[in-house]
């Protein structure tokens, strides 16, 4: 705040009455930054639990195939309690966020979430409530009983796997309320904290811009930083977590639908030289350069990502013909033998490249990427520069 010099000159009551003002000034910003700080700390949390509702669901989802289809009578008991486990923490947090109240945080330890009011996220809370109300009845009355029916059990999960993808949207919509809530929030508590600013000398002016800086810095950072876990730090390709992920998901789809299509694993072939010739920071740019060729050369549709080192892994659905997939791996193969190094040279390096097709060779993650790995393999044995098609397991 700007005083006039003769103001502050006229008496020392005056000129106390100015510094106990910019005393006031400073606490009042301090405890509106610690305000700030507390509800990003608690929007934070809220939204993170929101989005563990979107895995807890999908727990719930898979506990009850494993009780329904278990092979033996401990597969079942422990299903039984990973179900249980996974419906007390869904509903536990659902009724926080509904009534508001306390729940275990990520970490295990209690925290409390306010009750979500606002339209924009109460909408999508109460319709999940709505949609999760029929099975949370009926499995908490299945997992208290020592025995519960085949019929009871079968209808449990069938009515999980009808309505997950609703439970599933809901859960987003919830989360992007979180969101918006907490930046509508954060922008009315910047204005107040403006309000005291424009009041303040300035040097404090210079602390309060900090703090702005650094508070768009993190509001920044909380998408990049979403981003940042599925994404491998040198290529930015999808990392092997993303992959697994995008792989479960096409596998529910092309389940329903009956589609297949194929999953591809390279391999670098002559890469370490490279490395002890040029550099590791020479590997790196040509790491850089075969997923730029790699995202060049796959359709649209397609999923390119680095699993690790000079390790790459496609997923190409309706890919499937014996034609298409011979004319696709020719394709890749060749354009990393075209490859040029960092000064224009030829890098001399090639590409071993594995195929597996669902449902032909697996109908589930592990058992695709091991037939891809397996087919990797054999085209590294017969020289390399070359694919391979996964056989069938005898």
């Amino acid at each position: 705040m700007v005083i006039p010099t003769r103001f502050l000159l006229g008496s020392p009551l005056k000129l106390g009455i100015a510094v106990a003002l910019f005393i006031l000034l400073d606490l009042s910003v301090l405890m509106i930054n610690l305000w700030i700080a507390d509800q990003v700390s608690r929007d934070a949390v809220a939204i993170n639990l929101a989005g563990r509702q979107r895995m807890l669901s999908q727990q719930i989802t898979k506990s009850l195939l494993l009780v329904n289809h278990a092979p033996d009578e401990a597969a079942r008991a422990a299903a039984r309690v990973e179900l249980a486990n996974a419906l007390l923490l869904f509903t536990t947090t659902l009724r926080a966020f509904d009534q508001g109240g306390e729940t275990k945080g990520g970490d295990g330890q209690p925290v409390r979430l306010r009750r979500v009011e606002w339209e924009d996220g109460r909408k999508p809370l109460d319709a999940a409530l709505v949609r999760v109300a029929p099975i949370v009845k009926r499995l908490d009355t299945l997992l208290k009983a020592p025995t519960a029916s085949a019929g009871d059990l079968r209808w449990a999960m069938d009515y999980a796997i009808a309505h997950n993808r609703e439970v599933l949207g809901k859960m987003n919509d919830l989360t992007s309320a979180l969101e918006q809530q907490s930046i509508r929030r954060i922008r009315e508590l910047r204005a107040v904290q403006t309000g005291a600013f424009l009041l303040a000398l300035i040097n404090f002016l210079v602390i309060v811009l900090g703090l702005v800086k650094q508070y768009h810095v993190v509001k920044q950072d909380r998408g990049r930083w979403r981003d940042i876990a599925q994404r491998d730090a040198l290529t930015g390709l999808f990392n092997r977590a993303a992959l697994r992920e995008a792989l479960n998901r096409l596998l529910e789809v092309a389940a329903r639908k009956e589609d297949a299509f194929s999953l591809l694993l390279l391999d670098l072939d002559n890469f370490k030289p490279i490395n002890d010739r040029f550099g590791h920071a020479a590997g790196d740019v040509l790491l850089k350069e075969l997923a730029d060729t790699l995202q060049h050369l796959a359709r649209e549709s397609d999923t390119v990502a680095r699993l690790g080192g000079d390790e790459f892994a496609l997923i190409c659905p309706s890919l499937n013909g014996a034609d298409q997939i011979r004319h696709f791996c020719d394709r890749i193969v060749q354009g990393i033998s075209n490859m040029k190094c960092a000064h224009g040279d030829s890098c001399n390096v090639h590409a071993s490249i594995g195929a597996a097709v669902y449902p032909t060779h697996g109908t589930g993650t592990d058992e695709l990427l091991a037939a891809a790995d397996r087919a990797m393999y054999q085209s590294k044995r017969a020289g390399g520069d070359r694919w391979s098609l996964a056989e069938l397991n005898r």
